[in-house]
């Protein structure tokens, strides 16, 4: 088990378009180095950390493009566009693959999970980030990595990763589906797309408010829930802080709904956003980074956006 494994590992996904499509569908530590030891490539998630940071990948990056305000879409702004999964053309292969990527491991414990729910995290989802009083607990609690000790679960986010969940009879096949998504979504898209993250939001869970700027760009969603809400006044939602008006914007969901929007670093356009299930169903979040010019590649009209 060496570095130097990891990072033949690395090299070689370049060259081999499974490998590459592969490793592009994983997010989680563990996933990567379990994908590396299937085809032959033996190193521990230490050494993956430190290979991949002296890791220098061949060929130069692609040139962003100005990002776009699309008419059609149930747009509130410059920074979010939502679409029904099935009204998006030629994503009827991603809709089939949705029952195969949503699931649950029985891995997860989730006695211990509701356990360690917090209602005073909860209750901060409806601060603003503006709020001088919630800047003053965010910056304390990043300070400490947003645990109250070393051993504590962390309090930013009450989820459940799936692709940290590698050692369940479910695994290969839902890694599977995601590959194949990666696929179909770089045919969409006639570019490179990636996996950002795979969330299980069950009853009763958030993601408190952040801005992704350390990963800057435009991000793409597939969202959906174990059964149609019961009552439209009481969903999941996705809450955000309209970089220019300061205003909160809350938006109710709803099953098979795809989201994009954008990240940014500038400080003064900080994309600031929370995500909570207050309700007894289940909710799954598919994350991908695309490029920036995805409404023109996807065939939509687009036109530019005001800033």
């Amino acid at each position: 088990m060496t570095v130097t494994s990891c990072q033949t590992f690395l090299s070689d996904a370049q060259d081999s378009a499974e490998l590459g499509t592969q490793l592009k569908a994983a997010t989680g530590i563990s996933e990567i180095v379990l994908l590396g030891r299937r085809h032959g490539y033996d190193f521990t998630a230490e050494e993956l950390m430190r290979g991949s940071s002296e890791f220098t990948p061949r060929g130069p990056a692609a040139a962003p493009s100005a990002g776009d305000q699309v008419p059609g879409a149930r747009s509130t702004a410059f920074y979010h566009h939502e679409y029904s999964l099935d009204d998006l053309p030629g994503f009827d292969q991603v809709a089939r693959e949705l029952p195969h990527l949503k699931v649950m491991p029985p891995s997860v414990d989730l006695s211990r999970f509701h356990a360690e729910f917090r209602e005073e995290d909860l209750r901060s989802t409806s601060s603003s980030p503006d709020d001088p009083a919630y800047l003053d607990w965010h910056d304390r609690m990043a300070r400490v990595n947003w645990r109250d000790s070393a051993d504590s679960p962390r309090r930013d986010f009450h989820l459940v990763n799936l692709d940290e969940h590698v050692d369940h009879p479910g695994y290969e096949n839902y890694f599977a589906a995601k590959t194949r998504v990666v696929t179909t979504l770089e045919r969409l898209f006639g570019t490179e797309v990636r996996f950002s993250g795979s969330m299980w939001y069950p009853p009763s869970s958030y993601r408190l408010w952040h801005t992704n700027e350390n990963q800057p760009g435009w991000r793409m969603y597939l969202v959906d829930v174990d059964e149609p809400y019961a009552d439209p006044g009481r969903t999941s939602f996705f809450r955000y802080l309209h970089p220019t008006t300061r205003q909160i914007v809350t938006l109710r969901e709803r099953p098979r709904i795809v989201r994009f929007f954008k990240a940014e670093q500038d400080p003064d356009r900080l994309f600031w956003h929370c995500i909570v299930n207050p309700t007894e169903r289940h909710r799954w979040s598919f994350g991908f980074v695309v490029p920036e010019d995805w409404a023109e590649r996807l065939g939509l009209s687009a036109r530019q956006a005001t800033r």
